[in-house]
């Protein structure tokens, strides 16, 4: 049977691989552009372009600070409800072009297209660190080209392709210094620098990542030191501009998901939630233990990039959608530590290379089929993503309000993206990501991260919102009775609200009867296609 050395020096060129590419971007900006359109509402007559809402939290204070008013949710108020200073800096540069808020959002799921041909690029360029054949390297990048919850969070402008364009590009590096180049450690850590700024949780991966160079790394440790010492000044200087800015040495929202819950009940949470990733990820995980007959550094990386992020995602417990965004970032390598374990798989039971290539591309063709099992509707477009049930919900809140409210009308919303964005009026975030009091709450019974803390009566008596709305997914009861029930019909469709009494603010509506009010909040509540925010 060849060895592994022989099928490296028989495969000289990686041209295949990079025509390779080129066919499958040009596939994904098929797919890409009719992903967009599916995700767009249409809200009496008029299409409207939204992203994912927490990408909507990031593009509001990308609005502000264009606008002159600060890195700020609400005008007046310093609270970070981000979590990814980079991608929000990006996205302010996009909003200097003043543009409409719907051509805006077009414009970075438009971005996100050239984001994931990156990650297919970079695995390329993993493939070759890790000297992987051109033919087993193809095997990986399908794939990785037909990910959906990769396409899913980039075309909805979240930073997640950004960030697994930037973490893979470091672990090409990392493997090029596991085999002896000097100045690879150094570059891994600059690929991981400015991914910390893009999130700051980057900081686990860049340890581990650091840390296996210096312990396994042949040559070149002063140069992975000097890198790690970039990053530590890039860290340094974010931290300190943060409390400078808003007063904190941490994000509004690291108060919001890791307080106020026992650690075992969160690490249970975040048990539960990674069975979606076993369920996505259990094929390349099994096909990537093959490598453990015969196993290599670069191996051991790969695999111990997921495993970070896994235990980082059950530290966290969990997210509140099943859709594996915190491990995301390193399911390029995972796949191609899954394409050399299907060859090494193979070429155990069949002596021919070129049937063992044959049932590689085809145990590829196989994890492909596994990772969309659960979502093949939304995968094939069948069914629309996501959250654009959502979208259109709160797009129909924003053309109500703005013919019966006055701009000067506040509003609370569980929703603290789409509907702030489009309206720029003064909101309260219900849930806490914006607001610290919220945020530093213990939870409810829910253990939905980032969704299981509401203090209804401290908004009112604090803030004395003119409207409420999404109250129905804190509660199946009306709000306080200095509010009452209303609802508006925007494309024959009832959207209900509460106003606040005592408003000269806000105009018009059907009253709704109590019993009727509680009717419709708890259709909402189970409204069948439209994900719980």
């Amino acid at each position: 049977m060849p060895s592994d050395k022989q099928h490296r020096i028989a495969a000289r060129s990686y041209r295949m691989v990079w025509l390779c590419v080129g066919a499958l971007c040009g596939a994904q900006a098929l797919y890409a552009g009719a992903f967009i359109w599916r995700s767009s509402v249409v809200v009496e007559g008029t299409r409207y372009f939204c992203l994912f809402d927490d990408a909507m939290i990031s593009m509001r204070y990308a609005d502000n600070w264009a606008r002159g008013l600060g890195w700020v949710w609400n005008a007046g108020e310093r609270v970070e409800g981000y979590t990814n200073f980079g991608w929000t800096a990006l996205l302010g540069l996009l909003h200097l072009l003043r543009l409409s808020p719907s051509v805006t959002c077009l414009l970075v799921q438009v971005i996100g297209v050239p984001v994931l041909w990156g990650c297919l690029a970079a695995t390329a360029v993993l493939g070759r660190a890790c000297r992987l054949s051109p033919a087993v390297a193809c095997a990986a990048l399908l794939p990785v080209a037909s990910l959906y919850n990769l396409h899913y969070f980039t075309l909805l402008g979240m930073e997640t392709g950004l960030l697994t364009l930037l973490v893979t590009l470091a672990l090409a590096a990392a493997a090029r210094a596991l085999r002896g180049e000097a100045r690879a450690g150094l570059g891994a850590m600059l690929w991981l620098a400015p991914a910390l700024l893009i999130r700051s949780d980057v900081l686990i991966l860049v340890i581990f990542v650091a840390g296996f160079l210096l312990a396994a790394g042949r040559r070149g440790r002063w140069l992975t030191l000097a890198g790690l010492g970039v990053v530590v000044v890039v860290l340094a200087a974010h931290t300190w501009w943060r409390h400078l800015y808003y007063g904190e040495t941490a994000p509004n929202t690291y108060y919001l998901k890791l307080t106020g819950w026992p650690l075992e009940r969160r690490l249970m949470a975040g048990l539960r939630h990674s069975l979606w990733t076993a369920l996505q990820f259990g094929v390349p995980v099994l096909l990537g233990l093959a490598v453990l007959v015969r196993p290599r550094r670069w191996h051991l990386l790969a695999g111990g990039t997921l495993a970070v992020l896994v235990a980082y995602q059950v530290y966290c417990g969990g997210d509140a959608w099943p859709l594996n965004r915190f491990v995301l970032p390193a399911v390029p390598a995972l796949l191609v530590l899954a394409a050399q374990g299907a060859l090494r798989a193979t070429r155990l039971l069949i002596p021919d290379a070129r049937t063992a290539l044959r049932m590689t591309a085809g145990g590829m063709f196989a994890c492909l089929l596994a990772m969309h099992a659960v979502n093949w509707p939304r995968w094939l477009l069948i069914e629309p993503p996501d959250m654009t049930g959502d979208n259109r919900m709160n797009v129909r809140y924003h053309v109500a309000l703005t013919r019966m409210a006055d701009a000067q009308a506040t509003v609370a919303v569980g929703y603290a993206g789409t509907l702030p964005y489009y309206s720029r009026r003064y909101c309260v975030d219900l849930y806490g990501k914006c607001e610290p009091h919220i945020a530093r709450l213990p939870v409810t019974a829910s253990d939905r991260p980032g969704h299981n803390k509401m203090d209804l009566p401290y908004v009112i008596t604090q803030y004395q919102p003119d409207v409420i709305l999404h109250a129905a997914f804190a509660t199946t009861r009306p709000p306080l009775s200095d509010y009452h029930p209303v609802a508006v019909s925007i494309d024959g469709v009832e959207q209900m609200m509460y106003v606040r009494r005592a408003s000269a603010r806000v105009h018009g509506g059907r009253r709704l009867q109590a019993d009727e009010a509680l009717r419709m909040w708890q259709e909402m509540t189970v409204a069948p296609g439209r994900a719980r925010h």
